[in-house]
């Protein structure tokens, strides 16, 4: 029977639709890849493993291949996928997580899935540490599915290097060509015996952790970063050591032979120009995005100041780790040390300056630019600044120079270098963290003084600076200048920038002090502008040769601005004239258009007795106590003195007792002092007077080895609230003698009463430990619990020279805060030379000394005894005295020869003949032996000393 027309056509009609029904069915699957991620391990953009499998993710789905259909892209960033059918049908799997103990494949049951798999013939990649896992690993049995693997964490390098296409002809080297970047690598992979390896990317790597220890050496070897692997039962695997940084992936050539592998080990087509996809900033953005979102390490680590922070409190109170049980017991000891810093004419570096620290700096150039560190930063009498990562970050080691400036050849102060060293850097820098800058002086012998201003990513000197900071411009812009002026009376410049420097709130404002044997100086530089703006003789001119602002704490700077700095004298330094500020403490403001202008002064009440006989108040320097509540007493806003007396002054730095014209007549009433006296009979006086703390009191015996302290006192709030002072400094045998007896430490309470001044008591002494010439005190804690108190000690008198096979080893000790229990101590020897009057800085369970290296102390650390030559002894000593022949001179010819010229025309700290003389000849003997004049006596005979030592009786 014949079939209608339109029925016809139906027929062709659902015969066509069939035959596409068809066709569609007998397409090919896509290929499923799998990636699986890992949580992250080293913070926000590294080993970012769950972002790096999110971005991998969509850059195959943006492929050519993906638009086709051709690809299914399967991902599990967080982890290894607990659906027991997420691999079903998989093609390839892409694993980007921690390896070594940390693998997913040590589980059994994971790596019967993954084994299971892997027998099927699925591609593998492998991405960073995927390729790492445990040494003499026996379970795991990467090498055999992926070609090649990392036996342990023990050898990698981070650096910038050149990464070259192996296998030109290769399919993943495809559209890739040669290309540069910085990543973390692993320079020794063991491949596996049988299957076809073919190295894909090749560099040239400076290996820097070989066997778990940092490499000092530079040996660069050529090494496979990248391989492909053609398994011998079937299957394709890529591994590639780099892939650290989540922004590699934004590396153009990186991405494409990541995405090549990919398609590659799924059996797919590669393109010939290989393949793309996804925007080229992707992981950047990703990485910004995590970096501004991570959780901030709080700024409280932070050390930038000598003493911790501008107000000079000395207090840690963020630190949680070091506890007093944990400290005193057997796991505390030295962690790490840097490397010795750099040496000049042979002469190792002394660091007079304490340590600094910054949470976090990025280092901006060299060979870690662009990675972040946990810093300290030191500068050495040789000149020389530095920065130095305080923890290991990657495979960069603790105690690795980030980076070094070297500012100018070192100053050696005439007519004999100070303790026998170079003067290059002396006060403790300060850092402006907000603007990332480091402020430094030093000395050389063309320019004299200079301040710096170095960029504290890289250490570079940024344009406009140095500032010079010689006495003609001070003179230019001096606020207290006095009637005429006068230039400098001896015959060497012999000013020394010792006090460490400070900034104003704003940081507009960088503070520098001057003191030693010339006029002292309180000087203020324009940070913007690069000039020294004002200046502040403390003494107005004529006179010279006092008033030096020389304490190793330098000024101190409250909340409102406000600079304190306290001054000191020198022998025969009581002149009786208007605006001579010898033996004070000065409160100045600081603000356009006047500069620094006289806000306030003290000046105790025998300035004029102990400005005779150089027992300085400005020894150290001034502490701005924390603020007491306001209903417990009139005066909550205090600061603390000392000086060479041993005397602890309490002001109230609010209503400073002083004129602003003049300091008040001398006096021999205590009871009329300024300072906020005790309400008790003190033993030194007759009634009421300020507080002795390391005695015999004396106005005349207390200075060079004879002083009782050259340190900035330290607070800690407790958790009554009470604010405790700690002080340390040497008390003496008997008045007269340098033999030290405890307390050489010692904790003062503010003591106070509703409607009254504060005062200070002694809360405690220790007094079982004699320090030799200690630096200031440091307290760290957590909050108001685990106190302790920190002490570095020179472990020698004042007088002791800083060179020689005989230079002092210092020790560090820790106390508990409340009962000034001895804790720990350093170990004899394990402390190498250092300066004078620095301290310990306390950050994040480290206690960073400087000496002439950085040497940082721990939990999991080790006690350290070196022999004697191991530690401080880096120079050749000078021939003894008593091994060189005799001069073949009269007493009275050497001292006219060596020491007439000095002491005979005395000035600041330098002693008359007629005050050596009064000395005993003992005394003498020993400082021309093995003291401060050693290097005046060097060549001389034993005998020809103690002609000179008769010679000086009248």
């Amino acid at each position: 029977m014949a079939v209608p027309a339109p029925a016809v056509a139906l027929r062709w009609l659902l015969l066509a639709t069939c035959a596409m029904l068809a066709a569609g069915c007998h397409r090919a699957a896509p290929k499923k890849i799998v990636l699986i991620g890992g949580a992250p391990s080293e913070g926000p953009a590294r080993h970012d493993y769950g972002n790096g499998i999110r971005l991998l993710a969509g850059f195959l789905q943006a492929t050519a291949a993906a638009q086709r259909g051709e690809i299914a892209v399967a991902s599990h960033p967080d982890g290894w996928p607990a659906d027991p059918h997420a691999f079903d049908g998989a093609a390839a799997v892409v694993l980007y997580f921690d390896g070594d103990a940390k693998h997913p494949l040590r589980d059994a049951a994971r790596r019967q899935q993954f084994e299971a798999l892997m027998q099927r013939g699925a591609g593998l990649v492998a991405l960073h540490q995927a390729s790492t896992v445990p040494a003499g690993d026996d379970s795991i049995g990467l090498q055999r599915w992926l070609g090649g693997a990392r036996f342990g964490m023990v050898d990698r390098t981070t650096e910038t290097t050149l990464l070259q296409p192996a296998a030109p002809a290769h399919p993943v080297t495809r559209g890739v060509q040669t290309f540069a970047y910085r990543d973390e690598f692993y320079p020794t992979i063991r491949f596996a015996a049988s299957g076809r390896i073919t190295p894909i990317l090749t560099a040239t790597l400076h290996v820097q952790y070989r066997d778990g220890k940092s490499v000092v050496e530079d040996q660069p070897e050529l090494a496979t970063v990248a391989w492909a692997y053609q398994r011998p039962g079937g299957g394709r695997s890529f591994g590639f050591s780099g892939a650290h940084y989540l922004v590699a992936l934004d590396q153009p050539m990186l991405r494409r032979t990541l995405l090549n592998a990919m398609l590659w080990s799924a059996g797919l087509d590669v393109p010939p120009e290989g393949a793309s996809g996804g925007a080229g900033d992707a992981a950047t953005r990703v990485a910004e995005r995590e970096l501004r979102e991570r959780p901030a390490r709080r700024a409280a680590a932070d050390a930038s100041a000598f003493h911790r922070d501008p107000q000079r409190t000395g207090w840690n109170p963020d630190e949680t780790v070091l506890t007093p049980a944990s400290v005193a017991g057997p796991s505390f000891g030295l962690l790490w040390e840097s490397p010795p810093l750099d040496a000049v004419d042979g002469q190792a570096p002394r660091l007079y300056a304490s340590p600094l620290y910054v949470d976090r700096v990025t280092i901006s150039a060299g060979e870690h630019q662009g990675e972040t560190f946990a810093v300290a930063f030191a500068a050495s009498s040789n000149g020389y600044v530095y920065a130095i990562n305080t923890e290991q970050t990657g495979d960069v080691a603790a105690g690795r120079i980030l980076w070094r400036t070297r500012l100018a050849t070192p100053c050696r102060l005439q007519p004999q270098p100070l303790d026998a060293v170079p003067t290059g850097v002396l006060s403790t820098p300060v850092i402006d963290v907000a603007h990332d800058r480091l402020y430094v002086t030093g000395c050389d012998p063309q320019n004299s003084w200079q301040a710096y201003a170095l960029d504290l990513g890289s250490g570079a000197i940024l344009p406009g600076w140095p500032v010079r900071l010689d006495e003609a411009r001070l003179n230019d812009v001096n606020r207290n200048a006095g009637p005429r002026l006068l230039p400098p009376t001896r015959r060497f410049d012999f000013r020394v920038q010792r006090g460490a420097l400070n900034l104003s709130p704003d940081g507009s404002r960088l503070y520098v002090v001057f003191g030693e044997t010339e006029t002292g100086w309180l000087v203020s530089v324009d940070t913007a502008q690069a000039k020294v703006d004002s200046a502040f003789a403390a003494v107005a001119l004529p006179h010279r040769g006092s008033g030096g602002i020389w304490g190793a704490g330098g000024p101190a700077v409250d909340d409102a601005g406000n600079v304190f700095v306290a001054t000191g004298s020198g022998y025969d330094g009581f002149v009786d004239q208007a605006h001579d500020w010898t033996q004070s403490v000065l409160k100045l403001s600081d603000a356009a258009p006047h500069g620094l202008r006289l806000e306030g002064t003290y000046t105790p009440f025998n300035y004029c007795v102990t400005a005779k006989t150089d027992i300085d108040l400005g020894s150290g320097g001034a502490i701005l106590l924390p603020a007491l509540d306001a209903a417990a007493t009139t005066t909550p806003q205090l600061l603390v003195v000392g000086g060479k007396q041993g005397n602890a002054y309490l002001l109230d730095r609010a209503r400073m007792p002083g004129r602003l014209d003049r300091r008040p007549p001398c006096s021999e009433d205590a009871a009329g002092d300024g300072s906020l006296l005790s309400p008790q009979r003190q033993p030194p006086f007759a009634g009421r007077g300020p507080l002795n703390v390391f005695g015999p009191y004396s106005d005349k015996d207390a200075s060079m080895d004879l002083a009782r302290a050259r340190s900035v006192p330290a607070a800690f709030r407790g958790a009554d609230g009470t604010v405790h002072v700690y002080m340390t400094g040497n008390t003496r045998l008997r008045e007269g003698s340098p033999v030290g007896i405890p307390p050489s430490l010692v904790r003062l309470d503010v003591a106070t009463a509703p409607g009254e001044p504060a005062w200070l008591r002694i809360g405690r002494t220790q007094d079982s430990v004699v320090f030799g010439n200690p630096g200031s005190p440091v307290v760290s804690s957590h909050g108001a619990q685990d106190a302790i108190v920190w002490v570095l000690d020179e472990n020698a008198k004042r007088s002791a020279p800083l060179a020689g096979a005989d230079a002092p080893s210092p020790v560090l000790y820790a106390f508990d805060a409340d009962s000034l229990r001895l804790l720990w101590k350093s170990a004899p020897g394990t402390l190498f030379t250092s300066g004078k009057y620095n301290e310990p800085l306390v950050a994040r369970g480290q206690v960073l000394v400087g000496t002439d290296r950085i040497q940082a102390f721990g939990l999991g650390g080790r006690q350290l005894s070196r022999a004697r030559g191991e530690a401080g002894k880096t120079v050749p000593a000078a021939m003894p005295a008593n091994a060189a022949p005799a001069a073949g001179l009269d007493g009275r010819a050497i001292y006219r020869q060596r020491c007439a010229m000095c002491h005979d025309h005395p000035q600041g700290n330098i002693p008359s003949r007629a005050r050596i003389a009064a000395r005993p000849r003992a005394e003498v003997i020993e400082a021309l032996t093995h003291g401060v004049m050693r290097p005046h006596a060097a060549g001389l005979s034993v005998q020809d000393i103690e002609a000179v030592a008769g010679a000086l009786k009248p």
